[in-house]
């Protein structure tokens, strides 16, 4: 009888068939262990960093966070009665908008209902519950008349009026007389006041010389003008109205001196 010698590549037939019915028994095993457990911060990314903190990029230069700019899926609206309505899509609530008379704008955030729940964070530790943004319905015309009355007027300078004074002076005054308007018409004019010196006030007697010839008159003209060139910065600024012995006017004005209140000297 022939003796058939054991090969070293036989296998018993419960490891056969332990090959045909579980191949990858191995690889099973190994992937059969415990799932890692996620923590409330990966659920739900959707909603997470959508507030104001994190949405820089959707604030304008010249006003808040309103309609697309608004950077999340779902919003809470406050109602007329400052209640917060339950969240909403945002595309939705733009949608039933009239856009030309309303807008929706951002103003702030909160955590999202869906997770009002969630423990708070420990001491020290970031807050990572999901948040959603809290959003009005601003009529465009309001908004835009009280952005107006918050604008203050820029000051302007106002112009400041100049004020005339009169001296009156008659052709044949009193040395004393004269004296006392020519040191007020100084006054006047070191105040920045302009001065008119008026002669031949239509009152009884002035209107005449009595006696004064044309060279005093022309003297005394003179005199009135010497003491009013005394005054820094002092001039004519009108042309003399009137005629010598006659009813006359002189226009004089001394600019940047201070202005005072008005005054008439007879």
């Amino acid at each position: 009888m022939r003796v058939i010698a054991h090969s070293p590549h036989l296998i018993s037939a419960a490891e056969a068939l332990q090959r045909v019915f579980l191949p990858n028994w191995k690889l099973h095993s190994t992937c059969l262990r415990k799932p890692i457990p996620l923590r409330p911060q990966h659920l739900n990314l959707q909603y997470r960093n959508y507030g104001l903190r994190n949405n820089t990029s959707a604030q304008s230069d010249d006003g808040p966070i309103r309609d697309e700019g608004i950077r999340a899926p779902e919003i809470q609206i406050v109602g007329s009665d400052n209640s917060l309505q339950p969240p909403t899509r945002l595309r939705d609530s733009l949608a039933s908008l009239n856009r030309s008379t309303h807008f929706l704008m951002q103003v702030g955030e909160k955590i999202h209902p869906r997770f009002a729940d969630a423990p708070d964070p420990e001491e020290g530790e970031q807050d990572t519950r999901p948040k959603i943004p809290v959003c009005k319905v601003i009529d465009k015309n309001s908004y835009r008349q009280a952005k107006m009355a918050r604008v203050k007027p820029k000051k302007t300078k106002k112009t400041a009026s100049i004020s005339t004074k009169e001296v009156e002076v008659n052709w044949n005054i009193a040395v004393h007389d004269l004296e006392h308007r020519l040191k007020k018409m100084r006054e006047f004019l070191n105040d920045g006041r302009r001065v008119e010196v008026v002669f031949g006030k239509k009152r009884k007697g002035w209107m005449q010389r009595k006696g004064v010839t044309d060279g005093e008159a022309r003297g005394l003209l003179e005199m009135i003008r010497d003491q009013a060139a005394t005054v820094e910065g002092s001039k004519e600024w009108k042309e003399m109205e009137g005629q010598e012995g006659g009813e006359l006017r002189i226009f004089f004005e001394a600019k940047g001196n201070k202005q005072k209140g008005e005054a008439k000297v007879k």
